[in-house]
């Protein structure tokens, strides 16, 4: 007898599974009935009901398929380009603890080091960290003239969901909440004049991210990652997202690339090697920075000081102003080309 796992292995073959939902499957004399709501723009539906059923049949013990429609439409995009910010650069991830966030809140850091006028968005509304690693936990909002003010710390104008709940408190929010939150915190925020805005999404590619893309001209996209295949792997779903999206991808970060040994200098990939190379062969993009591990980074995180400010001579404070430069030459040259994103998302 057939299990759910076979049907969503068949439907796979020839359509995103987003477009199917409330799989069932039923007892009927001789064989099973599968049934299930297909997903999709009304002028594909046709198409894809007809693959489905043809993939479907080919299943054993398949006597019968019953396929609800839901048309959908595409999403009134209510974007606009932001009148004060220049360039909005999201950094994000296949899956957490690659560093998505200490390089987020580094490269915010070494932006505005290297002149630049820089704010950071704690887009991450479900693990918000922004405010540890900046030593900004207690921080108060306020508003003025309708507008939210910005926590400014090392140079950045800083905005996270930590600064509006209590410390430990878990966000269980749906995705219509999620994209309200994005829209207050790029619109009813007073950000002045910037340069750029590096907003630190959440890992993964859901409702955030979306959210995001659809309210944000998004100059481009950066993705991290570790070296390890299971890491590779992640971050390339991060990557088509953006390509799914339209959004410029400005290259990857490799994270945790070495460990050089403070007393001879020897080097040592811990997790491996090569990861963020071969993204860059198999997928045509950039490798902007390959980051060591120091243990620095972590003492620093956690006095909610950047290593760039706490130990301005280390390598990965050299290694992320070098990042700095090479993702505002990418900006500049993405500009030139009249590249903002401009999503064409259905859900």
């Amino acid at each position: 007898m057939i299990k759910l796992e076979d049907v969503y292995a068949a439907l796979k073959e020839v359509m995103d599974l987003k477009n199917v939902r409330n799989v069932l499957l039923q007892k009927r004399e001789g064989g099973v009935k599968v049934k299930f709501q297909l997903s999709a723009p009304a002028d594909q539906m046709e198409e894809l009901k007809k693959k489905a059923e043809e993939a479907l049949k080919k299943l054993p013990d398949v006597v019968e398929i019953e396929i609800e429609e839901k048309p959908t439409t595409p999403v009134n995009v209510k974007m606009r380009r932001h009148p004060d910010i220049r360039h909005i650069i999201a950094v994000t991830s296949g899956k957490g603890g690659v560093g998505k966030s200490t390089v987020a809140v580094n490269l915010a850091v070494a932006l505005a080091a290297r002149g630049h006028r820089v704010g950071l968005l704690d887009g991450d509304v479900y693990g918000p960290s922004v405010p540890k690693m900046l030593g900004l936990e207690g921080s108060q909002l306020y508003a003025k003239d309708g507008k939210i003010i910005p926590v400014e710390r090392f140079g950045l104008k800083v905005l996270s969901i930590g600064f509006l709940i209590e410390e430990d408190t878990p966000v269980i929010w749906r995705g219509p909440l999620v994209h309200k939150t994005y829209e207050q915190f790029y619109y009813d925020v007073h950000w002045g004049e910037l340069d750029f805005l590096i907003v630190d999404f959440p890992p993964g590619t859901g409702d955030p991210q979306i959210s995001a893309s659809q309210l944000m001209r998004l100059r481009g996209g950066i993705a991290v990652t570790t070296p390890q295949d299971v890491a590779i792997s992640d971050v390339k779903k991060a990557i088509n997202m953006f390509v799914k999206m339209n959004i410029p991808v400005i290259g990857v970060v490799e994270n945790m690339s070495y460990f050089r040994c403070p007393k001879c200098g020897h080097v040592t990939k811990i997790f491996g090697e090569g990861g963020g190379e071969r993204l860059q062969k198999e997928m045509g993009v950039k490798l902007l920075a390959q980051l060591p591990i120091e243990p620095d980074i972590v003492k620093a995180g956690d006095m909610g000081m950047p290593v760039i400010v706490a130990r301005p001579d280390s390598e990965s404070a050299k290694v992320y102003l070098e990042l700095a430069d090479t993702v505002a030459a990418e900006c500049e040259r993405l500009e030139k080309e009249h590249r903002p994103g401009i999503p064409n998302i259905q859900i």
